[in-house]
């Protein structure tokens, strides 16, 4: 017996002629093969069953068999059934509808069908002003399920695959509207007891975004009950993935647990559309926690937060309402935070380069308001750095502001208020500070000025405000008044004793003359004020054991004069009856090198 051998030359023509004819008897054959009114029932009953609403077509079936046997309808649109006895609205319009099927259950009645495959579809996505989804019609799946399972016929979905596709969302909620275009992807739903797996990638904004979504129970989600839901979402502005039950009846709501991820805040924004200035200094920002959301309001408990290098836990409440500003609160422990940074964030003149602030974009929106508590072990203002701080920050209507409750600084305690109001939070700004056994001497270091300035600790009452916001660190254009108390310290850059012989002279000398030495004083206070570019000492006292030095005067710091008059005078000691007369001086010329005018003798009267 001859042994059948397909690679023969003959035998492979004979199953080329074969296959051949019998894709020329199916393709003349087909028609009457299979029903595609058939077909097109079961794909409207399908339909149906899930959404209540009804499928038509406009154009003309077309059927083929390779590379598998399926048939397609033009021109279809899933509506929904209006509650008015109107057409309804459209849910779901496709260019076209392709259908998978069998070939041998169509020969005996029963079409079996496949994957449906939708192209160019647009789905459109409606939530009206009291949370109701477009989407949820009739009695609901479940409902639909019960009845197919006590009949025996419960609707199966299997898989839809989507080409090219557009998805229209008008959420009246919210007041949004967006499109995501070039939608390709998957949606698996293979029966009503198995899970929904959908695998979607689109366009939004210009920007690739893929979405996942898998529910253990779609039929009860669907119908505005609770189920198990995981869902992330990818791109390159965002990244987000949850896991819990969520809801989506008028009531929406989710709970689980989120973990969140942007490696850039105001990229993230812009590409929402939104124009939020203080998130230029965010940067890098994750969150992972628990969520509980319920209308426009999201609760996030156990956060961990993760903002550039600074880390913090704690509890968060966001509030979205529409066409109205979104609202931040909460309390986060941080264990470093920036200080300089976050008055940046909502004022950036203030931290600046002193240029004036540009004018507000067209597209600015308020900012978010804000309202929470934070604390860190570490809050750097460069080049300072605060420890244990306790403060609060608040954002609203117009003004910011950072009240700083507890703190440590320089070894002392720091508490005060920074704050900044006006269009854009640019019009003004107020800085006010209570310090206490700080070392008062490193910060005035941090003027960068040189001379004779005192050193040591003490405590100092600062209250400086601005109309025209410009970097707090530059005195420029600031009313106030200032106060500090030194319990021990010295002015360095000066040498008393040669500054004393000098000045009982009566020639003009420079300060560089007696400034190889220091005074060492047991305390000191200074006052004075500060206005229109003109710095006021009040008052400037420095006792030490043997001497008192006063002076008092005005410098106009724009141009780094000086014009003081001073006055060193002995203390007298309970045995000595005899009180030696005040040395007194004029200050005048540019810091750090001023000329001093000695006095005559006879004008004893001290500079205070």
């Amino acid at each position: 017996m001859t042994r059948f051998n397909p690679l023969l030359p003959k035998n492979l023509l004979r199953l080329f002629l074969a296959m051949a004819t019998l894709a020329l008897v199916l393709r003349l054959a087909g028609p009457t093969l299979v029903s595609v009114d058939r077909v097109e029932r079961e794909i409207e009953a399908k339909l149906a069953a899930w959404t209540g609403a009804r499928l038509s077509f406009s154009g003309t079936p077309s059927l083929t068999f390779w590379p598998h046997p399926q048939v397609g309808f033009s021109d279809a649109r899933l509506r929904s059934a209006a509650m008015d006895g109107s057409n309804g609205s459209d849910l779901l319009s496709a260019e076209r509808i392709s259908v998978d099927f069998s070939l041998v259950g169509s020969l005996f009645g029963k079409p079996d069908l496949g994957d449906i495959e939708l192209v160019r579809p647009t789905f459109h996505f409606h939530r009206d002003e009291s949370g109701n989804l477009n989407w949820h019609q009739g009695n609901g799946i479940a409902a639909t399920g019960r009845e197919g399972a006590d009949t025996g016929s419960a609707p199966d979905f299997g898989t839809i695959i989507v080409r090219d596709a557009t998805i229209v969302v008008d959420d009246l909620t919210r007041a949004a509207h967006y499109s995501i275009a070039n939608v390709e992807g998957k949606i698996e739903w293979p029966t009503l007891t198995s899970d929904l797996d959908i695998r979607l990638r689109g366009i939004l904004n210009d920007q690739i975004i893929s979405w996942t979504l898998n529910a253990d129970d779609p039929a009860k989600l669907l119908d505005g009950q609770s189920a198990s839901v995981r869902t992330s979402l990818i791109s390159d502005f965002l990244t987000l993935d949850f896991d819990g039950t969520a809801n989506l009846s008028g009531g929406a709501f989710a709970t689980g647990r989120i973990k969140l991820e942007a490696p850039s805040v105001e990229n993230l924004l812009a590409w929402r559309g939104t124009n939020f200035p203080p998130a230029r200094q965010l940067g890098h920002v994750s969150l992972e926690g628990t969520v509980k959301t319920s209308g426009y309001t999201a609760r996030l408990d156990n956060l961990l937060l993760a903002i550039q290098d600074s880390y913090a836990t704690g509890v968060l409440d966001i509030s979205l309402p529409p066409l109205e500003a979104p609202r931040i609160g909460g309390t986060l422990a941080f264990d470093r935070i920036d200080l300089r940074s976050l008055i940046a964030a909502y004022a950036p003149s203030a931290v600046g380069d002193g240029k004036p602030p540009s004018p507000p974009s067209a597209t600015a929106i308020d900012p978010i308001d804000l309202d929470f508590r934070l604390s860190s072990r570490q809050a750097a203002f460069e080049p300072l750095m605060l420890t244990d701080l306790a403060a609060g920050i608040r954002a609203a209507d117009g003004q910011a502001s950072l009240d700083i409750g507890e703190g440590t600084l320089l070894g002392g305690s720091i508490n005060g208020r920074l704050a900044v109001s006006g269009p854009q939070l640019m019009q003004g700004g107020e800085v006010r500070l209570s310090l206490r056994n700080v070392d008062l001497g490193e910060i005035i270091g941090l003027s960068g000025l040189s001379g004779p300035l005192p050193t040591g600790r003490g405590s100092a009452e600062i209250d400086l405000f601005t109309e025209q916001l410009q970097p707090l660190d530059k005195a420029v254009d600031v009313t106030g008044t200032f106060k500090l108390s030194f319990d021990q310290g010295a002015i360095t850059n000066f040498d008393h004793p040669v500054f004393e012989r000098l000045a009982q002279g009566n020639t003009l000398f420079n300060m560089e003359e007696a400034a190889d030495g220091s005074f060492e004083f047991a305390t000191a206070s200074i006052e004075g004020h500060v206005d229109g570019g003109i710095l006021e000492l009040t008052r400037a006292s420095f006792e030490a054991p043997k001497k008192t030095l006063a002076v008092s005067g005005s410098v106009p710091y724009r141009n780094g004069s000086v014009a003081l008059a001073g006055s060193l005078v002995e203390r007298a000691s309970p045995d000595s009856a005899v009180v030696k007369p005040a040395i007194n001086f004029l200050v005048s010329g540019s810091w750090p090198t001023p000329v001093i005018s000695p006095m005559a003798v006879l004008l004893e009267s001290p500079a205070n």
